[in-house]
């Protein structure tokens, strides 16, 4: 009479997994949500952003002369294309100025169109019972991060498709961002008076390690008490807030990298990140999915500057 036990090799699960499931390296978190400006509880598929133009003065008003509203000002006057000294717009001295100098106080509106975005997979009943391996879980974490790196996408998107509207520079020195680009960039918002707090510059992962390398911003002479020698995580610098993303345009040699102001890049959403958990019978399985709706847009491409190392 042969043993039951000599058959417990094959006829029994005897299989045992490690109690936690390594997942392969990926982006889990979403590092542009803070970045930008967020409205939710969107209802359509498009939002718009309202944006107003720069208000002026008059200089010298004759008394009790009518105040030029700023929205009825037509920057075409009298089709000469020069703004008439009295104008609403108008800030300097009675000899009128070119109406390509002047920021005309205008309503327009940037538009963002909502996608949806869904993804899942099941678990089999058989499947989760051959296993102790928490496959739900490890399931619905790994499909978090794929919505995590689609929500980032969504940003980038935006930017890419605003890239030529915005200030453009290179760096200096090629295949190196250092200290003197990092200024380059600090100057251009200034120059268009974007504020200075609220700044936001995403670079690829070379970019981030040039920034880190460079002993003009993270000096040696700190030793273990700065912090980004210490962690490897740049802090503020030169007003920027750094984020690393893999998630950038790049082409064979470049990368398109940003620096913008957190008011300047629009996101819309309809509906938040959602994970669900559900029972299919038809399929004895059980269905991880999660879903979201959003849509981004650059509001204002002024406050924004493109890039390329």
């Amino acid at each position: 009479m042969t043993a039951v036990g000599n058959n417990l090799s094959t006829n029994a699960f005897i299989t045992m997994f490690g109690d936690e499931v390594t997942h392969i390296a990926q982006q889990k978190a979403s590092k542009l949500q803070g970045a930008v400006r967020t409205v939710r509880g969107v209802v359509g598929s498009t939002y718009r952003f309202p944006i107003l133009g720069k208000a002026g003065v008059i200089k010298n008003k004759n008394a009790k002369e009518d105040i030029d509203a700023l929205s009825l000002m037509d920057i075409n006057t009298s089709g000469s294309g020069v703004i008439e000294p009295n104008s609403g717009t108008f800030i300097g001295d009675g000899t009128g100025t070119a109406a390509a100098d002047v920021d005309v106080m205008n309503h327009t509106k940037a538009e963002a169109s909502l996608d949806n975005y869904s993804t899942g997979e099941y678990v089999d009943d058989f499947d989760a019972l051959k296993t102790n391996v928490d496959l739900r879980s490890a399931y619905a974490s790994s499909i978090a991060a794929a919505m995590s790196r689609a929500y980032d996408q969504v940003i980038i998107g935006a930017l890419d498709t605003k890239r030529t509207s915005m200030t453009a520079i290179t760096e200096a020195t090629s295949g190196t961002v250092v200290r003197a680009d990092l200024t380059k960039i600090h100057n251009a918002l200034n120059a268009k008076d974007v504020p200075l707090n609220d700044r936001y510059l995403v670079v690829d992962s070379t970019t981030y390690g040039d920034i880190l390398g460079d002993t003009n911003i993270v000096g040696n002479a700190d030793g273990p008490l700065s912090q980004a020698l210490a962690t490897g995580i740049l802090p503020n610098v030169l007003g920027f807030n750094i984020i690393m993303s893999n998630l950038l345009t790049a082409n064979s040699t470049d990368f398109q990298c940003y620096a913008f102001h957190k008011d300047a890049v629009g996101m819309a959403i309809g509906k938040d990140i959602t994970t669900m958990v559900n029972y299919v019978p038809q399929k004895l399985s059980t269905l991880i999915a999660a879903e979201f709706s959003a849509g981004s847009v650059v509001i204002d491409p002024t406050a924004c500057v493109s890039i390329i190392v």
